[in-house]
């Protein structure tokens, strides 16, 4: 039996490495795919999986080394300093110090920080739950075409002001299109209709946290406003193309060219990689 142990010490839950967690737990727990492994505490682990630098504290990553537990440390992009309290930075890289192997979420990924990690690692794409996020299931009856833009964070990569103009262009062609507008963004842009001026149709519903209702709303739009500037590797464009949509003049920086020619994964063949490392290394 191998044990695996998974920790997360921040409360959040929405965001790529928590979303990669529960994915990953949810399919190491499923015995049709995986009866071999489980899922455990540090104390009774054979290895230690850090989804995030940013999701572990380093007392967490001290108990494990201290135990002599092997670390592989996931890395998609570089946590930024301004959102961590100025620890983005250097708790990655004093991690990836200790870790075992360091697992990079796309080729880009890899070639943008390996160096400076100054640790080799391998490539292992991000999988996403097809069970949940696929054509069939139920949707909303909103129309054609519908447009959607959604982001979990304010971070300026998300690039919200180009989704906004690009949709502007967008209704100005097609004046019965619509945007749904998913995500965290502030009261004003919300009380002042996002700053949209010209008869334009939106509609905002806020955070969603559960995924069947994402899924929903993914099967009722036609095209995603894919801005994201270097974003590592999507799950929300895998999840959106898993349920039968297409990326809108999608942004080629960072792992977005990788994801659309690999095509979306699901959560066992990630999960299936995962293994693999990890019986390499014990």
């Amino acid at each position: 039996m191998l044990k695996i142990a998974i920790p997360k010490d921040s409360e959040q839950e929405l965001g790529g490495g928590f979303t990669f967690r529960r994915n990953l737990i949810k399919a190491l727990k499923s015995p049709m795919f995986f009866s071999g492994v489980e899922v455990t505490e540090i104390e009774q682990a054979d290895l230690v999986l850090l989804c995030s630098s940013s999701m572990i504290t380093r007392e967490t990553v001290v108990k494990a080394k201290e135990l002599g537990k092997p670390i592989v440390l996931r890395v998609d992009n570089v946590p930024r300093n301004s959102r961590n309290r100025n620890t983005g930075t250097s708790r990655l890289k004093s991690y990836s110090e200790i870790a075992r192997a360091v697992v990079f979420q796309s080729i880009w990924s890899k070639e943008y920080l390996e160096s400076w990690l100054g640790h080799r690692g391998g490539v292992i794409y991000n999988g996403i739950d097809t069970g949940i996020f696929k054509p069939e299931g139920a949707k909303y009856d909103w129309g054609s075409p519908v447009y959607l833009y959604s982001r979990f964070n304010r971070d300026e990569t998300k690039r919200w002001e180009e989704a906004w103009y690009k949709y502007q262009m967008i209704h100005r062609k097609y004046p019965l299109s619509q945007l749904k507008i998913v995500g965290n963004f502030s009261p004003e842009q919300v009380e002042y209709n996002f700053d949209f001026f010209n008869g334009e149709n939106v509609e905002y519903s806020g955070i969603i946290s559960d995924p069947a209702e994402m899924a929903k709303i993914y099967r009722s739009c036609s095209w995603f406003l894919a801005t994201y500037y270097n974003d590592c590797y999507s799950n929300t464009y895998q999840e959106f193309i898993a349920c039968g949509g297409k990326l809108y003049q999608p942004s080629m920086t960072g792992g977005t060219p990788e994801l659309l020619k690999v095509g979306v994964r699901s959560i066992e063949q990630m999960t299936k990689d995962y293994i693999k490392l990890f019986e390499n290394i014990l």
